[in-house]
């Protein structure tokens, strides 16, 4: 085994020198005890890394199928909790009966009936979020409703888009 090598310019003399470079602790030759002890170091981590290897491990497809369904409920509930507080801002303002996203809600559920009991939470808690924050309709309550309704179009939207509905 040859030793790593460079080759260096001298200008003055013109001349090419070949130098190790390694340190010169380590630029000697290579002796048997080296090569037994380099040998024994592989040979041990390969004994340490085989367990690890061996362990059974899921495959990549339901591991990502878990992260998909998770994201996927999350982006659900996030879309009940603003259907529920844009509902509730929208009678506040524009009376009972207006049930525009309450109607909506209701076809999410028949979609996802799976998720039935988290959407309801999410609903109702959205609901009630925006009924302690706004007790009387006004700009600021408009305002709000305005902004769940576009955040809601946009997690409807990722939806569509992530599971091509």
């Amino acid at each position: 085994m040859r030793d790593p090598i460079t080759q260096v310019r001298v200008p003055a003399q013109g001349m090419i020198l070949e130098r190790s470079i390694l340190p010169p602790k380590f630029g000697g030759t290579t002796t048997p005890m080296m090569l037994a002890r380099a040998a024994l170091c592989l040979c041990l981590a390969a004994l340490l890394a085989a367990p690890v290897a061996a362990q059974p491990q899921p495959p990549a497809d339901t591991q990502s199928h878990a992260r998909g369904e998770a994201w996927y409920g999350e982006q659900l509930t996030e879309l009940s909790e603003v259907l529920g507080g844009a509902h509730y801002l929208r009678i506040l303002c524009q009376g009972r009966g207006d049930q525009r996203w309450r109607d909506y809600m209701r076809g999410v559920i028949d979609r996802e009936p799976s998720y039935h009991d988290g959407l309801v939470e999410g609903f109702n808690r959205g609901y009630r979020d925006q009924e302690a924050r706004f007790p009387i309709c006004d700009r600021a309550a408009s305002q709000t409703e305005a902004e769940l309704r576009a955040r809601g179009l946009r997690v409807a939207g990722g939806l569509s888009a992530r599971h091509g509905d």
